[in-house]
């Protein structure tokens, strides 16, 4: 009987998603969720005009869906920040919510990738995106931003290392 044995020189993939605010040749600001567990990453890194995709900390870019644009009011206070807090806020609610709903359903840790964006990631994005497409414009100075879900590989199930805060 032949067994078949993993090699221990190639290298194993773990995919996952993130929610990128902004565009390349500038700061983007990234929310990474963890799917093996209930945690939330999030960082800012700049991006040099050159590159394309997201590679950094050991996580490849595999598939980019733009699912909107978010205008923020800069003037009245209001931060790149204040957005991915938004979104953060609105994945723990809907985890909470399906948590209470039905606990048997929902396993932090065991949730796939495509499961995470549909049901926490995505809606989140969108829902805080259509408030703020709701409110009166601002007569002072506003930014619009590009959002992004992300899917990407990483070489192990971990979460992306911010150092340094640059694409390689």
């Amino acid at each position: 009987m032949l067994t078949r044995f993993k090699n221990p020189f190639t290298p194993s993939t773990t995919p996952s998603a993130l929610l990128i605010i902004g565009k390349v040749g500038a700061t983007i600001h990234v929310l990474y969720l963890l799917p093996e567990n209930d945690t939330i990453e999030r960082f800012s890194l700049i991006t040099p005009t050159s590159t394309t995709t997201f590679r950094h900390g050991g996580a490849t870019e595999q598939a980019r869906e733009q699912i909107g644009a978010v205008t923020l009011h800069i003037a009245d206070g209001e931060t790149a920040d204040s957005f991915p807090d938004d979104v953060e806020a609105r994945i723990r609610k809907l985890r909470n919510d399906s948590l209470s709903s039905s606990p048997a359903q929902l396993q932090i840790g065991s949730v796939e990738v495509t499961q995470l964006v549909q049901n926490f990631l995505q809606p989140a994005a969108l829902d805080a995106i259509h408030e703020r497409e709701e409110r009166a414009r601002s007569i002072h100075a506003t930014q619009t931003y590009p959002v992004f879900i992300v899917h990407i590989m990483r070489s192990r199930a971990r979460m992306i290392p911010t150092e340094p805060t640059s694409f390689p």
